[in-house]
């Protein structure tokens, strides 16, 4: 597996040096990574003109320097088809570095979804009461649509994985309340840290996009 190559597309800004080393922890510090964001080109100024309107389907990432960001989904899909066919001769397989499903997209490389993988993994699982952590509550109805056929109680909780640390705290202390038989962190930003304090609150197995993603990557690279 150490002569793999493999691509990441963020929806924000490339490099995305808070995610790729963390799986690189899982697939080998051998793997070499190409990196591409939706937004990599463009400015603060573009970014803004083009920010989400209530009733648009909301995206969170952040900015090469760290920034939070929302996006529009509609503005970054047809941007990450640009980057999947700027990179997909090059690797052995793409990973999207976003939890939206983005169902649409495709690839002559394997290209592997987070958002669509860790819902057949829940919904594997059984779980009963739910609880899902996600950046802002501008996303609540969208996760509501995708969790409730997953579970049949699902509680909703906003923590930026880009912001303040103690939202995460606050969160983990809301599911405890709930009585949260699992937890999902559901945004690609969220680290193995947050996961862990995640954890250490509500006591709950608790499914992080990030490693889940890259342990399903070694599995097709032979690792």
């Amino acid at each position: 597996m150490n002569s793999a190559t493999i691509g990441a597309i963020t929806i924000g800004q490339s490099p995305r040096d808070d995610v790729v080393p963390e799986v690189l922890d899982v697939l080998g510090r051998g793997v070499q990574v190409i990196q591409r964001g939706a937004i990599d080109e463009l400015t603060v100024e573009e970014i803004q003109s083009e920010a989400p309107v209530p009733g648009d389907s909301v995206l969170v990432s952040r900015m090469r320097d760290g920034t939070e960001v929302t996006l529009r989904r509609e503005f970054v899909i047809p941007r990450l088809k640009q980057c999947i066919h700027s990179i997909e001769d090059q690797v052995d397989l793409i990973l999207m570095l976003c939890t939206d499903p983005f169902c649409g997209l495709e690839s002559k490389k394997p290209l592997l979804s987070p958002g669509r993988i860790i819902v057949k993994l829940v919904s594997g699982l059984g779980f009963r009461r739910l609880g899902v952590v996600t950046p802002v509550a501008a996303q609540f109805r969208e996760q509501r649509n995708k969790w409730s056929p997953v579970a049949h109680d699902v509680f909703l909780q906003a923590a930026s994985p880009y912001g303040a640390g103690d939202q995460i705290v606050q969160a983990g202390n809301a599911l405890t309340e709930k009585d949260v038989e699992l937890v999902v962190m559901d945004c690609i930003g969220y680290t193995r840290a947050m996961k862990a304090e995640i954890r250490r609150i509500t006591g709950r197995p608790t499914v992080l996009p990030t490693t889940t993603i890259a342990r399903v990557a070694a599995e097709l690279l032979g690792g």
